[in-house]
This record gives structure tokens, sequence and C-alpha cells, in this order.
């Protein structure tokens, strides 16, 4: 796999796993691709940053940064020998400043690290990785410790041959994790919920008169163009040869494709994550947001070339102006 050129690591404050560092490090080996670490300190006001020490002016946010500069240069001398890493620590909102950093220096995957999460908690999401999730423009990487010997990676697809948008997206989700499971060694299966839409209402609405066997024909109806759609995708981008085991599974997708990753015990999974196309700086859909807040595995998220970050490039070096929620 040799999509991604030039990564970029984002610490969460002041702190990085050493998973996710020899994740990337091997990731940017794999790819030979250009490897940037940052971390970003939210600014301190000038009453708390300056302080005068024996008729001596300190700045206290330039030793915390330098404090942290040092933190992750130590940590990339233990995963890797040599040089070759960019480490950097800016000032600024999280979010804002990587993705600042990807308009800037042209960046095309973004790699987060997470905390694992056990079987009896809920997954959670920082403030920044949401906003991540929402606004990066390009894949977001959200690692995730994994005791699995083998990956096994869920490419969660949604084809629709009549929105051209959504359909190069999933194309996009195939590629990357057919490449993926190539380069690991993995299992690769292939996920799409599909549903009448209102098959509850249809079948117990008193002002609904409909019998049940017409509702249970047109239920089949939508589950054979669900399936005809999924077999036009998947054949368009011959995944035969990799192995892949395919899913279509009924129900609604929040509910469905969460189970169906830790039926799989999936330690990865890849997934567009705007709802709707076409629209610059549209947020995250319902659905997808639901997903990954429900899954505890790693997940790669992608968005479609079109998407526009509503994230303003910096007017001057280390300035962050606010954004709306």
């Amino acid at each position: 796999m040799d999509r991604f050129k030039d990564i970029l690591v984002a610490a969460s404050p002041g702190h990085l796993e050493p998973m996710t560092m020899r994740a990337a490090i091997m990731l940017a080996d794999t790819n030979r691709a250009r490897l940037t670490v940052i971390d970003v300190m939210e600014p301190m006001s000038r009453m708390r940053r300056f302080t005068t020490v024996e008729g001596q002016m300190v700045d206290v946010q330039a030793e915390l940064m330098g404090h942290r500069e040092q933190r992750l240069r130590q940590l990339v001398a233990t995963t890797r020998a040599g040089d070759g890493i960019d480490v950097k620590v800016l000032v600024g909102e999280p979010f804002v400043e990587v993705i600042r950093h990807v308009l800037a220096h042209g960046n095309d995957l973004v790699i987060v690290g997470a905390s694992e999460v056990a079987k009896w908690e809920t997954p959670e999401f920082s403030s920044s990785e949401m906003h991540l999730l929402r606004k990066c423009p390009v894949p977001l990487w959200v690692m995730r410790p994994s005791q699995a010997e083998q990956l096994r990676i869920l490419a969660l697809v949604d084809p629709d041959a009549a929105d051209p948008v959504r359909d190069s997206l999933n194309g996009l989700v195939l590629e990357l994790a057919t490449s993926l499971a190539r380069r690991e060694g993995g299992e690769l299966h292939i996920g799409h919920a599909w549903e009448l839409t209102g098959e509850a209402t249809l079948r117990s609405s008193p002002y609904v008169q409909l019998p049940g066997e017409v509702v249970d024909v047109m239920v089949d109806t939508a589950e054979g163009v669900h399936r005809e759609q999924l077999d036009l995708l998947l054949q368009r981008h011959d995944i035969e040869e990799i192995g892949a085991e395919v899913h279509l599974v009924g129900g609604e997708a929040g509910e469905v494709l969460p189970r169906l990753a830790e039926g799989l015990d999936a330690g990865l999974i890849v997934m567009g994550t705007v709802a709707r196309t076409g629209i610059s700086g549209l947020i995250v859909g319902n659905t997808a947001e639901t997903i990954l807040r429900s899954v505890r595995c790693s997940e790669l998220a992608l968005k479609p070339e079109e998407f526009v970050t509503p994230v303003k490039p910096a007017k001057t070096k280390g300035r962050a102006d606010s954004l709306p929620e």
C-alpha cells in the first residue's frame, strides 16, 4: 500500500501512546512516507504565561512547550533509531492546528491514538477527536490497542449508483481496506446494512391499509435491490482475489453494524463518514457517528474528495481563530 506519502501523528495533549507511534512508523516505512509528530498546547493567558523570578522574566508556556517536545523526541528515539521524523509542538486549539497543519503541509493521513476500550465500557471520543472526525479533510485513523494475532478488517460500504460522490467514497473504502489486508496478511470483511424504510409503521399503524403479505414482498424487494447494488459495487472493484467475506445485514445501520464488528472481533473498521454529499464542510453523518461511538476497535474514517473543511488556514503563524460548533 503506497497511498499515504505524508503522515501526521497528532498526540493527545502532552501524551502519545508508544503503540500508536510504532504503528505509525511501520505504516510510514511501508509507504516510504514522510512522518511528522505534533502536539498542540492551548495558549496561556499573559498573566499565567509570564512570571518574574529573581528579576528574570520566565516564559512558562515556552518551558512547557520545550518539555512536551523533548518527551515526544524521546518517544520517537525509543521506537526508531535515527532521524527523519519531524517533531513539533504548536500553540492553539488542538483540532484546529492539526487541520491547519494538513492544509499547510499537504499531509494525506492523520493518526491519533485512543485508549483501549473494555467490553463493559462505552467507547468515548475526546472533543478534539470528534472535531477531527467531523472536519478533517483527509483520512483520520483512530488507533486503539489490540491483542489480536491477526488483523481483521471490516469495510463498511453504502452503495448507491445514483450518487456518484457516495459511490466514489465506497470505492476509496474498498481500496484502502483491500490494500491494508494485503499488506498485513489480514482478513477482509465487507459489511452493508439494509432496511425497508418505515417497515414498523407499515406493519403496525392503523392508518396504513397494507396486508402483511404485501409488506413482506416489499421487504424482500428492498433486500434484493440492496444486494444487487452491493454486488455491482464489488464487481467494479474486483475483491475476489483477496477472499473477502461479504455481510449483508438487515436492520438500522447504527445498530446492526456495530454488532457485526463485535461478532467478527474486528480490529479495524474502514468507513466513510459523510451522510450527504456535495455540501462543503458537512459534518459527520448521524449514522456514521453512531457507529463510530459504538465500536471498540480502531477506525479509519474517510470523506469524499469533494469535502471541504470549515477550518480556515492560519492568517498568521501560531494564531488559532475560534470556530463555531
